[in-house]
């Protein structure tokens, strides 16, 4: 009787320690979904406003996204990490299509590093770099 109890109680702490893989995975899926939707605030929304930087991506993002149409595909490389905080190696795939000019198209591919925290029931992205994936499109 006691060890059925022991078995229960353990199934039901179970949930409490994410697989840390998909939390990363659902954390990146959010920040594509985001770029891709053409909603920065979304994407903004999903990192901290305390993090190194912080600024200068909001001014980067949210004035790439008023100029371009953003397709986004992001692949996890490597995570690292506890089931409180984890480092990411991402493949971070933009296809960038000028909202002046429909043929003029840019693609940047990258690998992106991340950390992200959870923060009560919400995973947080505290550092992004490199910072430069969200420069405005070149000429």
């Amino acid at each position: 009787m006691i060890a059925r109890l022991l078995i229960l109680l353990l199934l039901t702490r179970l949930p409490l320690f994410g697989d840390p893989e998909q939390d990363i995975t659902e954390v990146i899926s959010n920040l594509a979904s985001a770029l891709s939707e053409n909603k920065p605030q979304a994407f903004l929304k999903i990192l901290d406003r305390e993090m190194p930087a912080y600024r200068d991506l909001e001014h980067s993002l949210t004035a790439l996204a008023a100029d371009t149409d953003i397709s986004c595909s992001i692949d996890l490389i490597a995570n690292t990490g506890s089931p409180t905080a984890q480092q990411a190696d991402l493949d971070w795939y933009m296809v960038l299509r000028s909202q002046q000019d429909q043929n003029r198209i840019e693609r940047r591919r990258t690998k992106v590093t991340i950390k992200i925290e959870k923060r009560g029931k919400h995973w947080v992205v505290t550092a992004f770099t490199p910072l430069s994936i969200f420069a405005p499109m070149t000429l």
